[in-house]
């Protein structure tokens, strides 16, 4: 985290070192009484709606991962019913290899903001290759799943309430997968994310200033540590309400895809032992 903001840090510090000698004059212009406390409720009200909205964001993407694990193994559990004899498991296979690539599919479009394909796992492409299809993407792999099904349809192994119950699984699917998706593409306004920034750096330099003003070195190191940790809180808010892209607050995807990968296709499945990038609990 450090590492990543080094650049605001060390541009805050640098802008209190450079101005210690001016503090005294600034002190008396820019802190009257009120000021501080004003900026400060300002401060509290706009970070805690920030918080609030970011962690809102992130927690109903890890409701919605939670519900394609689930209607993961849905999807195994109606296929194992509907399809159970030996001459269908040929199908069954390929229906339960297109569900587990389609999660990974969603894994690595939730990375960009445009939602594209840039990278896949090896073990990924190589499953995709076997399924014909060269280069996946999350709607291409949900249309092969509907074509499958209408062949099953077709050939008259499902009757109409089992052909009803997997449409129904695929569409809570397509549910969860569109809930992802909008949290990727509409982030929290910019304007609202540079007001508060620039109120973080007006309070938290006012906090030195008004530390400083006492004369006493420890009270200038405190009101310089305060500003600091002004900034790293609003910059943790920022990171918060992106739930898939940054590794040190996203949610474990690959993890997750991991699990759905050995609850379809075996815990000896390459996949289901594909080493993650992401630490943290799964979430189910």
């Amino acid at each position: 985290m450090l590492r990543h903001e080094q650049r605001s840090l060390v541009l805050a510090s640098a802008f209190c070192l450079l101005s210690l000698p001016i503090n005294d004059s600034l002190a008396a212009v820019l802190l009257p009484d009120e000021l501080l406390e004003v900026l400060g409720f300002l401060l509290a009200f706009f970070l805690g709606f920030r918080y609030s909205q970011a962690y809102n964001r992130w927690w109903e993407a890890r409701i919605l991962w939670g519900a394609l694990v689930n209607e993961s193994r849905n999807w195994r559990d109606l296929l194992t019913t509907v399809l159970p004899r030996r001459s269908s498991f040929a199908v069954r296979q390929r229906l339960l290899q297109l569900e587990v690539l389609l999660i990974w599919c969603v894994n690595a479009s939730l990375r960009n903001r445009d939602g594209r394909i840039e990278c896949l796992p090896v073990a990924v492409r190589d499953l995709a290759e076997s399924l014909g299809l060269h280069d996946p993407s999350v709607q291409q792999v949900m249309q092969a799943m509907a074509r499958r099904q209408r062949e099953l349809i077709e050939q008259k192994h499902l009757n109409s309430i089992e052909r009803a119950d997997l449409i129904h699984v695929q569409q809570e699917l397509t549910r969860a997968i569109g809930g992802l998706e909008r949290i990727r593409a509409q982030p929290l306004p910019a304007s609202s994310t540079l007001c508060i920034r620039g109120l973080t750096w007006v309070y938290g330099y006012l906090v030195f200033l008004k530390l400083d003003a006492l004369g006493l070195l420890t009270t200038a190191v405190v009101g310089w540590l305060a500003f600091l940790t002004l900034l790293m809180a609003e910059r943790i808010g920022m990171f918060l309400e992106n739930p898939f892209r940054d590794p040190r607050f996203a949610l474990p995807l690959d993890r997750i895809c991991q699990v759905i990968s050995a609850n379809l296709l075996g815990g000896d499945h390459p996949l289901a032992q594909h080493k993650t990038n992401h630490h943290g609990p799964v979430v189910t």
